[in-house]
């Protein structure tokens, strides 16, 4: 008769994992396999967050998560899961355990395959499809965007300020609304996440309402060799104010030459902020892919333990990264 085992790792354990993935992923996972990236998700002091279940054969299967907080048993995104072939059903079981292994509140997966989501409903998890939101800005031509149909939607001038932040310090002189959405992101997460990634610069911005930051929303500009996009990427906040960014986009794209806005999202209301929402049958191709440009809608699919005041954005996760092929 068999036994199971399940443990978190430690660092000086890494390489077991590297191992494994090499073995079992079906190719090489660049997360894992690029040192800097691997360090900077996935090490947490003496321990690296990935869970392995094992049997008596060894690893069976390793969940890897990215933590949205500094505590313990902050909110949780899974990154890579993977299991031996033939022992799917603990790969499963160790999926089921995630959440109760690491205390996370809500529990998320950003950019999933479409054909996973019935393994996760299985779980009980609410599997879904983000939203893919963009405004363009007023151009003659179009070098990146195929456009057919040039809808921008009327928006007016916002009521409120946006204000650029020079790092975590001036965050934490007017922002701490962090407990009105979920997952809970803090200090520690805006700070690692946006003002020391190792690869791209953001830009995070403070909404102002009659003197007082209620929210902050975080933009990259991807520059390629047909010109520029603005991404927004993230928004931290209360999911019912995002409409307030109306206004600003345009002033954004004018200011630093992009030809159009995208945003990647889930429980927010885009066309509040003056986006058009892309739909199946759209006119439009608004490209994810711009390094090397590749001019096709793309679809992305998440799932999460809990809706409630849930939101999702493209930076989530280990999303929104250099392409290491």
């Amino acid at each position: 008769m068999s036994s199971e085992t399940i443990k978190r790792l430690k660092l000086c354990e890494k390489e077991q994992i590297v191992d494994f993935l090499n073995e079992h992923w079906g190719t090489k996972h660049p997360l894992v396999n690029n040192e800097t990236l691997f360090n900077y998700y996935y090490v947490d002091g003496e321990w690296i967050n990935f869970y392995c279940l094992c049997d008596d054969d060894g690893i069976a299967a390793v969940c890897g998560y990215i933590k949205c907080g500094e505590k313990a048993d902050s909110d949780i995104w899974i990154s890579i899961w993977c299991a031996k072939k033939g022992k799917n059903g603990l790969g499963l079981a160790l999926m089921g355990k995630m959440q109760e292994l690491t205390g996370a509140n809500v529990m998320s997966c950003n950019n999933i395959r479409q054909n996973t989501m019935p393994f996760y409903t299985f779980l009980g998890y609410h599997p879904d499809g983000m939203n893919h939101y963009y405004r363009l800005r007023d151009l003659k031509e179009y070098r990146m965007a195929v456009v057919n149909s040039n809808n921008i939607p009327e928006c007016s001038s916002s009521q409120t300020e946006l204000v650029e932040f020079a790092d975590i310090e001036d965050v934490k002189k007017y922002f701490d609304n962090f407990d009105s959405c979920k997952p809970e992101k803090d200090y520690w997460y805006v700070d690692k996440r946006y003002f020391n990634y190792p690869h791209y610069k953001y830009k995070v911005f403070g909404i102002f309402k009659n003197d007082i930051c209620t929210s902050l929303v975080v933009f990259r500009v991807n520059e390629s060799d047909e010109g520029k996009v603005l991404r927004l990427v993230d928004y931290i906040g209360n999911p019912a104010d995002f409409g307030d960014i109306c206004g600003h986009i345009d002033g954004l794209m004018e200011k630093y030459d992009c030809e159009f806005c995208d945003c990647y999202c889930y429980g927010v209301d885009g066309e509040k902020a003056g986006f058009v929402l892309r739909t199946s049958d759209d006119e439009n191709i608004i490209p994810n892919y711009l390094n090397p440009l590749w001019q096709k809608n793309i679809d992305y699919y998440f799932f999460t333990s809990s809706t409630e005041n849930f939101m999702m954005f493209k930076a989530d996760g280990d999303q929104d990264r250099i392409n290491l092929g």
